[in-house]
């Protein structure tokens, strides 16, 4: 068995890839057009409400998917037994 760390020193000066003419990504800059959506909610009182509606037809959704598997997984169970 030959000593790979002999083959390894060889290697030393070896370039695995030139990056350097390859540009990279450039970080998004705010535009003219970026608003503050905040200030359209309005009060603290509207911003909560509105919050609050998201979550609930977030958990409604949630619970239309639960409750579809449900009723699919009892009728395999009908089904098969």
């Amino acid at each position: 068995m030959q000593d790979v760390r002999k083959d390894i020193d060889d290697f030393d000066d070896f370039v695995v890839a030139d990056m350097s003419g390859v540009g990279g990504l450039k970080s998004p800059t705010p535009s003219d057009s970026s608003r503050d959506v905040r200030e359209e909610l309005g009060s603290a009182e509207e911003q909560t409400m509105v919050i609050l509606g998201t979550l609930k037809a977030a958990l409604s959704i949630g619970m239309v998917y639960v409750i579809g598997l449900g009723i699919a997984i009892a009728i395999m169970l009908w089904l098969w037994t």
